[in-house]
């Protein structure tokens, strides 16, 4: 075998440099008071009775009603981060200046909003999330606007935690050994599974819909079940829990 490919072999034995699973992850919705959204849900009420009454139905404990501690909220399918980017230009010394090249500069950063979001899948399910707590989210996010007021009793923001999950790191060291110990326990099927990272989003709130509802009488598709939300958010902050350790 060539040395190049031992070498490549050898960064994917280290655990830093292996493969992640991308379909182990999760998706946290707290309020900025605390861990529930119960209370989000009664804000969101509480606004739309002030601007129009009885118009939307509301379940205020629906989103914890489907969470756990460590999982976060069960039926997300699929989550679309928000990407990096800054706009570049240039900027001249004047005219007459011979063969001299423009020089560069950073303009804006890209900011946070309907350009740069995170889009979130929920799966429908008969007591819907979207029309129920959602939909009505964004109705209310409309009256009250985004302005931070300092009024706690209407505050309908949230933070948003994405946590991924991998392969532990137990057995890197000796992936040999331990394969064989497994085996002779009878445990080959048994992965230790730790947190990879997690990427907090402070002060989100979703903004949109994307794409209607359909029906119709053919067989049920995935896309037939799914509803994508667009949401905003400030900043966000990435921890990597024993990176460096």
């Amino acid at each position: 075998m060539g040395q190049p490919i031992k070498q490549r072999l050898r960064v994917h034995q280290d655990w830093s440099g292996d493969i992640p699973l991308k379909n182990l992850w999760g998706v946290q919705f707290q309020s900025r008071t605390g861990p529930s959204m119960t209370e989000v849900g009664n804000r969101i009420r509480k606004v739309l009775e002030e601007y129009q009454p009885r118009a939307y139905q509301v379940v205020p404990d629906l989103i914890d009603k489907f969470s756990e501690d460590r999982e976060g909220y069960l039926l997300a399918q699929t989550i679309a981060m928000p990407t990096e980017n800054v706009s570049i230009n240039t900027t001249g010394v004047g005219s007459g200046t011979g063969g001299l090249i423009d020089g560069y500069y950073a303009d804006n950063r890209g900011t946070y909003g309907s350009g740069n979001q995170i889009s979130i899948s929920f799966l429908e399910t008969n007591i819907d999330v979207v029309d129920y707590f959602i939909k009505p989210w964004i109705v209310a996010t409309a009256y009250k606007g985004l302005i931070e007021d300092g009024d706690a009793d209407t505050d309908i923001k949230c933070n948003i935690v994405v946590t991924q999950y991998t392969r532990a790191d137990n057995h890197y060291e000796d992936k040999l050994g331990s394969s064989q110990n497994a085996a002779i326990r009878n445990e080959t099927n048994v992965i230790d599974y730790k947190l990879r990272k997690a990427t907090t989003f402070y002060n989100c709130a979703p903004y949109n819909t994307q794409g209607g509802d359909q029906m119709s009488y053919n067989a049920i598709s995935l896309s037939d079940i799914t509803k994508t939300v667009g949401w905003i958010f400030s900043d966000y902050k990435l921890s990597t829990p024993g990176l460096y350790t």
